[in-house]
């Protein structure tokens, strides 16, 4: 299949091991031109068999340009009319964590200190949130982050304890906390549910993380589970606001 364009004015899309699969190609030179407003939010984009002929591709090559792009929420196809340009959908925003995972891969500048290590039983709060009775023994652990000196992170977590278990000589492991986030090198959780809430530091948190109880705080409480679905640990991040912040992207960008 010749995948060149007859069109000299559109880019020439070619097979190429430095510019990827062809499909790829024109997934983002459609996406370039949604994001310079040619494609509006709502609006129909040409055929399949239009976009074809304007690029010299395979209908297939489009379709697979388009399914793409359709799995990132950028186009949406309806049955019988065509393609559409998706309108940001403001319900499904995610913040990002770039920041904390940032400071958390840079193993030189990071340092993590055990503040606190021991068995317990659990209370009814903690052993609501491993699924386990109130009583049951469970690893009990805070830890202060810091990053080129200065603290940003008090972690406080719950792990149920078994002696044989992975999970608990992980946890115990600075890596934990970036393969927390992430799954990268972690092969004892499935998957970890996140939620974020504005919260007011207690005087020695607030010396831990060396700010005061006036500067606003966020809880990250966390809880991640194994391949069996059931929680294996729960806990929070605690930061203050000067030193964390949340952001997110709605829409199409071109970067």
């Amino acid at each position: 299949m010749n995948d060149r364009n007859p069109d000299s004015k559109q880019p020439v899309l070619e097979k190429s091991a430095g510019k990827g699969p062809v499909y790829v190609q024109l997934a983002t030179l459609i996406k370039d031109r949604i994001c310079s407003g040619e494609f509006s939010p709502g609006t129909k984009i040409p055929a399949e068999s239009a976009i074809s002929k304007t690029y010299g591709v395979a209908i297939m090559t489009v379709r697979q340009a388009i399914q793409v792009l359709a799995a990132k929420g950028i186009l949406r196809r309806v049955h019988g009319s065509g393609t559409f340009v998706c309108s940001p959908d403001w319900t499904k925003a995610s913040f990002n964590i770039d920041g904390i995972l940032d400071k958390l891969g840079d193993r030189e500048n990071l340092e993590i200190s055990i503040i606190n290590a021991k068995m317990m039983e659990a209370t009814e709060k903690a052993a609501e949130s491993l699924r386990i009775e109130p009583g049951e023994m469970i690893l009990s652990m805070v830890r202060l982050v810091s990053y080129k000196g200065d603290p940003f992170l008090l972690n406080k977590a719950y792990l149920r304890y078994d002696p044989k278990s992975l999970i608990v000589e992980s946890e115990l492991e600075a890596s934990s906390l970036f393969s927390l986030f992430t799954g990268e090198g972690n092969n004892f959780v499935k998957k970890s549910l996140l939620e974020l809430e504005p919260c007011v530091l207690s005087d020695s948190e607030a010396d831990l993380l060396k700010t005061t109880t006036s500067i606003p705080a966020f809880k990250v409480l966390y809880t991640f589970y194994g391949f069996n679905d059931d929680p294996v640990g729960s806990g929070w991040f605690l930061a203050a606001k000067d030193s964390l912040s949340f952001s997110t992207k709605i829409g199409v960008w071109d970067y």
